[in-house]
């Protein structure tokens, strides 16, 4: 391990904590960002699926880190991370689109 010198301790923890600082307001930035593309209406891709979240790098990244990537494949991480970020859920429909109109009589 590398020896840092005593006076240099304190600004190293101030750089540390504005890192996270930075970090922290930089993930509610996005999120905002995300939110608002979420609440377009997404429609399913034939053969994809639904799309239900748009995840940010930060959070996929951490979380991967922490508890291994397969968890975004878990229904209950997945649920679990949903309720706690909704602004990550994604308003999505069928593939289908149903029209409903009428024809004039001529």
């Amino acid at each position: 391990m590398i020896s840092i010198p005593e006076n240099m301790v304190g600004q190293l923890e101030k750089e540390l904590r504005a890192g996270w600082e930075r970090n922290k307001v930089q993930a509610k930035v996005e999120a905002k960002q995300i939110a608002k593309f979420n609440k377009e209406r997404h429609k399913s891709v034939e053969g994809l699926g639904q799309k239900i979240a748009t995840i940010p790098g930060t959070a996929y990244h951490f979380w991967g880190q922490k508890l291994g990537y397969g968890c975004w494949n878990d229904k209950a991480f997945m649920d679990e991370f949903l309720r706690d970020n909704p602004e990550c859920k994604v308003n999505s429909g069928g593939v289908k689109e149903i029209s409903v109109g009428w024809t004039p009589s001529k």
